[in-house]
C-alpha cells in the first residue's frame, strides 16, 4: 500500500505534554564548561571537522525518504510526510504520531528553522572523522560541547533539536543534540547504537544512547562531563534502574517500549518496530557546500 489519501483521516499526532516540554532533561551537568586540551592530533582532526561543517549547508532534507509503517505494510511518501509534519511548524514540543490499531509509530521534533522533521532524519549518517576506540567519540564530544537548556540557547523556545552535523559544528546544546551526534558517529564506525527518549526517576524527561555490542547492552550518558577518559569502558545498562525508557530510534528505524518503563532491557519482545525510514534519493541527503555569492 502507498500514498496518503485514504489514510489521513486515522493519523493523529499529539502533544507529548509534560514529557515533550521536559526533554530538556534532568541529567546532572546542566551547563559545565570544560576546559578541555585535546591531543594534537585529535584537535586537528576536530578543527578540519567543524572548517568543513562550516561550509556546508547544514539545513536538514524535505524529501528523498520514504516512512514504512511497518505493523500494517503501509508507505508513506516524503510529500506525504511533510504534509503530516506541517501542523507541528513552530511547535516547542516533540510530537508522536498513533494510528489505530498499530499505535504510536513515529515522532518529530522542531529543528532550528521552526519544522518539524521525524526523528530519524536527525541522524545524518554523520561522523566528524574515524576513531579507534568507541569510548573515543563520547570522550571527545563530553569535553567539547558544553550543555546548555535550549530556552537559553534559543531566546525561549523550549525544545530545539539539533541534527548530528549541528550538534558537532554548535558548542552548545541539550540531551538530545548530544545523544544525536554521539549515536551517529557510533553508527558510523559500525556499531549497532540508538538514540532512546524517556524519563530519568525524579528529574523528568531525557534523551540518551543505548549501545549493543558483543550481545550486551550498554547506556551512554551523553551529557556526562568528567569521570571518562577514552578508554575507560561503556556502562552495562542493567545498571541504570533510574532511567526509563520509552522510544529508541536509529537512521533507519523507530521502536517504542510496549512493556515497563521501568526495565533495564532494550532488546526485550516488549520493543515493537513501528517504522521505518528509508532513504529513496541520497543525492538530496548529500553533504551540500555553501553558496557564496560575490558582489562588487
Amino acid at each position: 500500500m502507498r500514498g496518503f489519501g485514504s489514510l489521513f483521516f486515522l493519523l493523529v499526532f499529539f502533544f507529548l505534554g509534560a514529557y515533550g516540554s521536559a526533554i530538556k532533561d534532568s541529567y546532572n551537568n546542566h551547563g559545565v564548561e570544560v576546559n578541555y586540551s585535546p591531543e594534537p592530533s585529535i584537535k586537528r582532526e576536530i578543527d578540519v571537522a567543524v572548517l568543513s561543517l562550516a561550509q556546508q549547508d547544514l539545513t536538514l532534507p524535505h524529501t528523498g525518504y520514504r516512512l514504512d509503517i511497518l505493523p500494517i505494510k503501509y508507505s508513506l511518501s516524503d510529500r506525504d510526510v511533510n504534509r503530516m509534519l506541517a501542523p507541528g511548524h513552530g511547535q516547542n514540543y516533540p510530537l508522536i504520531y498513533s494510528i489505530d490499531p498499530v499505535g504510536v509509530y513515529t515522532m518529530s521534533a522542531q529543528a532550528l528553522d521552526g519544522d518539524h522533521y521525524l526523528v530519524n532524519t536527525y541522524l545524518e549518517g554523520y561522523a566528524p572523522f574515524t576513531v579507534n576506540s568507541v569510548m573515543t567519540p563520547l570522550y571527545i564530544l563530553s569535553q567539547r560541547k558544553t550543555y546548555q537548556f535550549d530556552a537559553n540557547q534559543y531566546a525561549g523556545r523550549t525544545d530545539v533539536w539539533q541534527s548530528s552535523r549541528q550538534a558537532f559544528y554548535y558548542p552548545r546544546g541539550d540531551c538530545e543534540d548530544h545523544a544525536i551526534v554521539l549515536a551517529d558517529w557510533l553508527i558510523a564506525q559500525g556499531e549497532d547504537a540508538r538514540v532512546v527518549l524517556g524519563e530519568v526517576e525524579g528529574g523528568g524527561g531525557h534523551a540518551w544512547v543505548v549501545l549493543f555490542k558483543h550481545g550486551k547492552e550498554y547506556l551512554l550518558e551523553a551529557t556526562q562531563k568528567d569521570g571518562l577518559s577514552a578508554t575507560r569502558p561503556y556502562p552495562v545498562a542493567v545498571l541504570f534502574r533510574d532511567y526509563h525508557p520509552r522510544y529508541m530510534f536509529n537512521r533507519e528505524y523507530f521502536w517504542v517500549n510496549t512493556g515497563t518503563q521501568y526495565t533495564t532491557s532494550y532488546a526485550n519482545k516488549n520493543w515493537l518496530k513501528q517504522s521505518r525510514y528509508r532513504i529513496t534519493d541520497a543525492k538530496s541527503r548529500q553533504f551540500k557546500d555553501k553558496v557564496t555569492s560575490i558582489s562588487n
